[in-house]
């Protein structure tokens, strides 16, 4: 019995499989766009033109970003992405904020299969975990949990981003020209962090609604 369900479990679709075809791309526009600004914005981007202080820069930075990232806990990383730094995912608020915000959810329906709903945020993420482990195999969930992993490993990069590509640049172009691309660091990680909120929301709300429908 063990056996089966040892194999059952190792069946299950990993969310984080293949997440790294969308996150090199990204650190590679970055990358793209920070050279552009080393070289003077200059459209012959060419490694002929890159000095040999810049090629480390350049290929430093990325590996930086990224090693970062994988350093960060998960915990950390919903922080980035929700700015609650006391229970930042998003199961925390599973029943107090989000399940309202979704008409597809019957809400009577839940009380009445669950009963009292908690309002303490672990306890809500307990019990919201529960319930995705129940249906972490349906092909919408597991797309939904993928797209808000992917949103989130890139809203983390683009926070590691806004510090270490300015830092990078103070050392070959002026002052102001690092200031712009910080601000404009800045901006694409609170776009990208919203969408992130967005999808981890949503995630959430998917199952909540399967778990009210269900038989």
């Amino acid at each position: 019995m063990a056996t089966v369900k040892a194999k059952s479990a190792g069946s299950l679709p990993n969310p984080k499989s293949g997440n790294s075809v969308y996150l090199w791309p990204f650190i590679g526009v970055n990358l793209a766009i920070f050279l552009w600004v080393l070289l003077g914005g200059s459209l012959d981007v060419s490694w002929t033109r890159v000095t040999a202080k810049n090629g480390i820069i350049a290929a430093s930075i990325p590996l930086l970003a990224l090693v970062l990232t994988n350093i960060l806990s998960d915990q950390t990383k919903a922080r980035l992405v929700f700015w609650h730094w006391h229970h930042p995912l998003p199961g925390c608020r599973a029943f107090t904020e989000l399940m309202s915000t979704d008409p597809r959810i019957d809400i009577p329906a839940l009380k009445s299969k669950l009963g009292r709903l908690p309002r303490e945020p672990k306890a809500q993420n307990a019990l919201w975990y529960r319930l995705y482990k129940e249906r972490r195999a349906d092909p919408k969930i597991v797309a939904a949990h993928r797209t808000y992993l992917i949103t989130r490993d890139m809203a983390s990069i683009s926070g590691a981003f806004v510090v270490l590509l300015p830092a990078g640049l103070v050392a070959g172009v002026h002052w102001s020209t690092a200031g712009v691309s910080m601000g404009l660091l800045a901006l694409q990680y609170l776009l990208i962090a919203s969408a992130a909120r967005n999808y981890g929301n949503r995630f959430v709300l998917h199952v909540l609604a399967d778990e009210s429908h269900a038989a």
